[in-house]
């Protein structure tokens, strides 16, 4: 069999996925091999597809070399052994690592919305980048209390379903000239007050100390200040608008953090970048 890199595997089981007609191969051989097939008929009817189609895809896999018909059964080639094997092993590859990225939460906390008591339905909210858990309130998410809680204490939420829906906010970037090109002394003091008025930020915050000496000269205290990045894509994504005071040498790195983000996302963050020197 041939050898591939876990690199390599990734990839091939996400094509698998997306490419019907490989998918379909793998079925066959595998029913051929599992199972004494006579008939395109029996195969057929376990795959949920046409004999037609089944007629169709053996002519082609065997001008391929990876099924053959011996004595009137049909037989996987040890080439379509080795392709059966290679591709399982990149799909369970392919699985077994996205499951290692993905967070399965059967067990949260959220801020009671109302007065709750244990064991009621509560329906889940995403509300200033906050989870929020109204008693018996439609949702598309929604879990059971653990435990008695009153408006605005904490509330332990089991038994989740569906999804929290969430808006995401809208990043502005407040561009200040760099260190080299005279940092926040080099600002219009008056055009960076009128953008951090514009935003209507839930949040600041502020990258390097260029960044924070223009916020303090805004009157501004940041609530961000370290791994400024991944903290704004987060609070963006909980629905919260955040200003981002940037230095110039920084707002390239930002923009391609949100862009990556986007990518993955159905409900993209808005942004905009204001020069303010």
């Amino acid at each position: 069999m041939p050898i591939y890199s876990p690199a390599a595997i990734g990839c091939a089981g996400m094509r698998l996925l997306r490419d019907v007609r490989e998918s379909t191969k793998l079925l066959i051989l595998q029913e051929v091999t599992a199972h004494r097939h006579s008939r395109l008929r029996t195969i057929a009817e376990k795959l949920d597809i046409t004999v037609q189609g089944v007629s169709e895809y053996m002519k082609m896999m065997t001008k391929e070399g990876l099924v053959r018909n011996v004595d009137g059964d049909w037989h996987a080639t040890r080439k379509g052994v080795e392709f059966l094997q290679t591709n399982f092993l990149a799909l369970r590859e392919y699985v077994e690592s996205s499951t290692r990225e993905m967070s399965i939460v059967d067990l949260t906390a959220s801020i009671a919305g109302g007065s709750v008591e244990e064991g009621d339905r509560v329906g889940l909210f995403m509300e200033g980048g906050e989870l929020v858990a109204y008693p018996r309130k439609d949702s598309p998410s929604t879990g059971t209390a653990v435990n008695a809680a009153a408006r605005g204490e904490v509330l332990a939420v089991k038994e989740l379903e569906g999804i929290v829906q969430l808006h995401p906010g809208k990043v502005t970037i407040c561009r200040a000239p760099s260190i080299r090109d005279g940092g926040a002394a080099r600002v219009d003091l008056a055009k960076a007050r009128k953008t951090a008025k514009r935003s209507r930020a839930d949040l600041v915050a502020a990258v390097d100390l260029v960044g924070r000496t223009l916020a303090r000269r805004l009157g501004l205290d940041p609530d961000i200040s370290f791994s400024v990045l991944p903290a704004t894509l987060e609070a963006a994504q909980r629905g919260m608008n955040v200003l981002v005071i940037c230095p110039e040498d920084n707002v390239a790195e930002l923009i391609a953090g949100i862009e990556e983000t986007n990518a993955r996302l159905e409900e993209k963050i808005a942004y905009e970048t204001v020069n303010v020197r």
